[in-house]
């Protein structure tokens, strides 16, 4: 039996999936190139399948499995104001987010469960901290200029994309 503190994190953590679902999107559509197209698709794609991985332990544990919060029209806002900035300073931006508020509590969601407790719940949430470093590794290696960023999130893809040096 999970306690409520991890069906709160764990609510918070996936409300924060489709808020960055949202960052991505209005992101994507503003790409100016093939790269930073598959960037950002690859970055949508993770919390497409983030929010798809947590869907089952959601509604076994009784939680809502919709934006309830509004967090996509949130998430719009805040990739309006990162799309205004040059490509690198986005994902500075983005990087100082993740480490300030994302990063933490999604690593919190792992110490809130035992796999003696329930071992899918502990699997979710482990892979979900993994997730989120992924997600800062892809802003930092834009920011550092590091060839084929994306790399480290989509190896964590069940489905990933080609990248366009590849079609």
């Amino acid at each position: 039996m999970v306690s409520a503190r991890f069906k709160e994190c764990l609510l918070d953590v996936y409300l924060s999936v489709y808020a960055a679902e949202a960052v991505f999107e209005v992101m994507l559509v503003r790409a100016q190139d093939g790269e930073q197209r598959y960037i950002l698709s690859t970055l949508l794609q993770a919390e497409t399948e983030a929010k798809v991985v947590m869907r089952p332990l959601l509604t076994r544990l009784g939680l809502p499995i919709t934006d309830s919060e509004g967090t996509s029209v949130g998430g719009a806002a805040a990739a309006n104001q990162l799309s205004s900035l040059p490509w690198t300073d986005r994902f500075d931006a983005l990087g100082d987010m993740i480490r300030a508020t994302y990063l933490p509590r999604y690593l919190e969601l792992a110490t809130l469960v035992t796999p003696e407790e329930d071992a899918e719940a502990a699997a979710i949430a482990r892979f979900m901290g993994e997730h989120e470093q992924a997600v800062l590794q892809v802003a930092d290696n834009v920011v550092q200029g590091v060839p084929d960023p994306a790399a480290p999130l989509a190896a964590l893809l069940h489905f990933p994309l080609v990248r366009p040096t590849l079609m």
